[in-house]
């Protein structure tokens, strides 16, 4: 189920809005300077597309591809789809340009060995070395969903905002009176006070640490649990898919990893965010 607002209040900057529940968060579009169908037919070929990404790479959703691949894989090699297999070999690329902090077999039984599955690339199957072994694709699949809908967007006009959860967000263009769009990221303790806030133009940010509830979500791949401290961090650069990632890596890396990590990506930046109590957040470039 999506929303979709127009809105001619400026008509000098007429808006297009539409927010869909999908992948476990919001996503919302923000369009300016586009009529109403154009819009209109964009978030809905945007909202199908997220729809099928979401049926797709849902571990909970019975019979889904990737449930499919988990509930299989230890038993036999699984063949799996083009853009399945893609994300598959990129997860595994980036485990090892993270040195291992970003793995989607985070779970206490991929701890047993430092190879948890293998990829066939001539039959595009999957197979793991183990028993116990699960794959969650989430943080990868929300930022590769949203690289995809930056493709479409920017196919279809010159200036557009998209956020997927709040953590993920990505800026098409520059806003309408010409400056980068501000993006803050919400302060855990103070709904109205932002935490820090960035400025993006033609390019995304991604921000991992606890959920908007406050709980922890994030596991550490050296023990399979859920790790829970209050800094956050973010990471910007031009690729959604790359600083959802990049983001997530270098939350769970310790301080002695983070500087390598952070060179194996040309191009980005990341911060650490530690709220304080008082309001406002200790910024710290990484």
């Amino acid at each position: 189920m999506s929303e979709f607002i127009y809105s001619t209040r400026n008509p000098q900057v007429p808006v297009a809005y539409s927010r869909c529940n999908a992948m476990h968060t919001q996503c919302e579009i923000l369009l300016p300077n586009m009529a109403e169908g154009d819009a209109r037919a964009l978030v809905n070929d945007i909202w199908a597309m997220v729809a099928a990404a979401d049926a797709a790479y849902n571990r909970f959703r019975n019979g889904s591809p990737l449930s499919v691949i988990n509930r299989n894989a230890a038993r036999e090699a699984v063949e799996v789809d083009d853009e399945m297999f893609l994300l598959l070999e990129l997860s595994e690329t980036f485990r090892k340009s993270t040195l291992g902090w970003f793995d989607i077999t985070a779970n206490a039984a991929s701890r047993l060995s430092d190879r948890h599955l293998e990829l066939d690339a001539a039959r595009h199957t999957v197979r793991f070395f183990s028993d116990g072994i699960s794959l969650d694709m989430g943080g990868i699949a929300k930022g590769f969903v949203l690289e995809k809908t930056v493709k479409m967007v920017s196919g279809a006009t010159s200036a557009a905002l998209i956020s997927f959860g709040g953590s993920s967000t990505a800026a098409v263009g520059s806003h309408p009176m010409g400056a980068p769009w501000p993006v803050s990221v919400a302060h855990p303790f103070y709904a109205d006070r932002p935490l820090n806030t960035f400025n993006l133009e033609n390019n995304s940010l991604s921000v991992s640490g606890k959920d908007p509830s406050g709980r922890g979500h994030i596991i550490d791949p050296t023990t399979g649990n859920i790790v829970s401290k209050e800094a956050m961090v973010a990471a910007c650069g031009a690729s959604p898919l790359v600083t959802e990632v990049l983001s997530t890596a270098m939350w769970l890396a310790p301080e002695s990893d983070r500087a390598e990590i952070l060179a194996a990506f040309t191009g980005y930046q990341a911060w650490e965010l530690l709220p304080l109590a008082t309001g406002g957040a200790k910024v710290n470039r990484l």
